[in-house]
């Protein structure tokens, strides 16, 4: 009898060991899996990167709303590299909290030459420590990554207004403007929107439009009156529900067929995620 206990406390040790020893291997794999994906963003290499996620892969808050599928958060890892082409994130420490689940210390760093979220570049570079997270599934592929300094790289270069979350309202306007979707703009707006239009190219003399209906027409007189060839923001400035922005523009007059530049004054209000008021000033055009 007594060997036969001696035995089971023997295999059950032996057991324990060996699930040690299998969990050891798992948290290794997992995280020599996360240290190829960021070595592949670095280098640029998105099928490298593609190889080490599951399809459902989600990045939680790189970007304005969760990036859902390996595509989508692929599309703004190129947005970054695009607009900071040296772009690159050294990992520190890979700590893990479970077998598949790790906070990494991550040092960033990169320089803002190309355009980022419709903004001009800067020249101004980047270097901040964060803290990322990372998970992955039983096959050892990654399912979710989140950061904790996700503004900061605006903030280095200037652009923090960017993080108030009307300025990306105001963002989506200008966005659906560029597509001609007025309807967009319009259903993103409240029932009482006011669209206050100073612009002596527009009209002589400023104009007021009250309401969905009275907007849409100063859409479909300014589609009437101006063709654009450039319509680039360069400057935002956001306090709680005011948001401004500076917009460099080029047209064509189309009843005179005369060109003209000028850099737009932008004033929104944002409540609740709906565009109430915007103003428009026009500066000095020239031909």
């Amino acid at each position: 009898m007594r060997i036969l206990v001696f035995l089971f406390a023997c295999l059950s040790i032996n057991a324990l060991f060996t699930q040690t020893i299998s969990a050891q291997d798992v948290t290794a794999q997992n995280k020599a899996t996360i240290q190829k994906a960021y070595d592949a963003l670095n280098r640029k290499d998105w099928a490298g990167f593609a190889a080490q996620c599951a399809p459902g892969f989600t990045d939680v808050n790189v970007g304005p709303a969760p990036a859902v599928g390996v595509d989508a958060a692929l599309d703004l890892y190129k947005q970054f590299h695009a607009a900071f082409p040296d772009f690159k994130i050294k990992i520190n420490e890979i700590a893990p909290v479970s077998p598949t689940r790790f906070l990494l210390r991550v040092t960033v760093t990169g320089t803002n030459t190309g355009s980022f979220m419709m903004l001009p570049p800067t020249g101004k570079s980047i270097r901040f420590d964060d803290s990322d997270i990372a998970e992955l599934d039983a096959n050892g592929k990654c399912i979710s990554h989140q950061i904790t300094n996700a503004g900061e790289p605006l903030r280095q270069i200037g652009y923090g207004s960017m993080l108030n979350p009307n300025t990306q309202a105001v963002i989506a306007v200008y966005e659906k403007f560029g597509k001609g979707d007025v309807q967009g703009i319009l259903a993103g707006s409240s029932n009482d929107v006011v669209f206050d239009i100073h612009d002596r190219v527009f009209d002589s003399i400023p104009r007021m439009f009250k309401g969905k209906a009275e907007v849409a027409q100063f859409f479909e007189e300014l589609g009437s009156k101006f063709q654009y060839t450039k319509f680039q923001p360069v400057r935002f400035v956001a306090d709680g529900d005011d948001v401004f922005a500076l917009i460099d523009a080029a047209y064509k007059h189309i009843p005179s067929g005369n060109m003209y530049t000028s850099t737009y004054t932008h004033h929104f209000k944002v409540v609740n995620g709906q565009v109430t008021y915007f103003r428009g000033l026009d500066d000095f055009q020239g031909k």
